[in-house]
């Protein structure tokens, strides 16, 4: 995998953690309304900053998808939470595959996103793991 295939699945991954958040988000309360608030703001900076790593090597960042899938009943709160930390989990491994790909900065920002992804899908309620792997 290329380094700029690598960047734009982080964008493909980000868009759809956006979207999740945004629908998820609003289905919780209290702090974890607040934690979902700041968790959509972190997705939204990795999102830019991924597809800009993207156009600087030349590439076009993919756009997001016309639709994604949400399970039925995310008006629950525990599946809402449950949707957060399963597109966090999802996005470590893109991350690993990015600082694989990559140099300097680049490398330690994404080695760093690839942690927050996975320490924020145990805080809403994943399981830890040594090497985190998306959900199937």
């Amino acid at each position: 995998m290329t380094p700029t295939q690598a960047w734009s699945a982080i964008v493909a991954g980000e868009d759809a953690a956006i979207y999740a958040y945004s629908v998820a988000g609003a289905r919780v309360s209290g702090a974890d309304r607040r934690t979902a608030l700041a968790g959509l703001e972190a997705h939204r900076r990795r999102r830019s900053r991924a597809a800009a790593i993207v156009t600087a090597a030349g590439g076009t960042p993919p756009a997001g998808s016309p639709a994604y899938e949400l399970p039925d009943n995310v008006a629950k709160a525990g599946v809402a939470r449950r949707l957060m930390a399963d597109v966090d989990l999802a996005l470590v491994a893109p991350y690993a595959e990015a600082a694989a790909t990559s140099t300097a900065e680049d490398r330690r920002w994404a080695a760093r996103c690839a942690a927050d992804c996975a320490t924020s899908a145990v805080g809403w309620g994943s399981d830890p793991q040594a090497f985190p792997v998306a959900p199937s």
